[in-house]
């Protein structure tokens, strides 16, 4: 019985999108991890924003990209449940926030949170 539980394992990974989450950070529990969108730093005028005022908009930002989740996420929801890859919206202040860096690459931001902490999922 365990050697098919084991052959079957990296079935189930392939098909998770595992791809998407670079940081390592696995979700366990109902927690899903979120790529959260980056904020302009200037206006649509090109005015720059000062960092401070940035960092706070940032912080409170709400859309992004779900790039992983445990096993758990979502299984007492009814209805549709968001994919890994779908554009959604969750709660502001929402979980913890991860920074992560890719080598020579501009610092990312990531926010881990409950699967009830998604509101909506954004289409088109």
């Amino acid at each position: 019985m365990w050697g098919h539980i084991l052959t079957c394992a990296p079935f189930f990974v392939a098909h998770r999108k595992e791809n998407m989450n670079p940081t390592g950070i696995r979700p366990i529990e109902y927690k899903v991890l979120i790529k959260v969108d980056e904020l302009d730093d200037k206006t649509t005028g090109g005015i720059f924003i000062p960092e401070q005022h940035l960092e706070r908009e940032q912080i409170a930002h709400d859309r992004g990209t779900l790039v992983d989740m445990s096993e758990m996420a979502f299984s007492d929801w009814a209805g549709r449940k968001p994919e890994i890859g779908n554009k959604i919206i969750f709660n502001k202040y929402a979980g913890s926030i991860l920074l992560y860096q890719p080598e020579g690459k501009p610092r990312e931001r990531y926010r881990l949170c409950n699967d009830k902490d998604i509101v909506a999922i954004l289409e088109g």
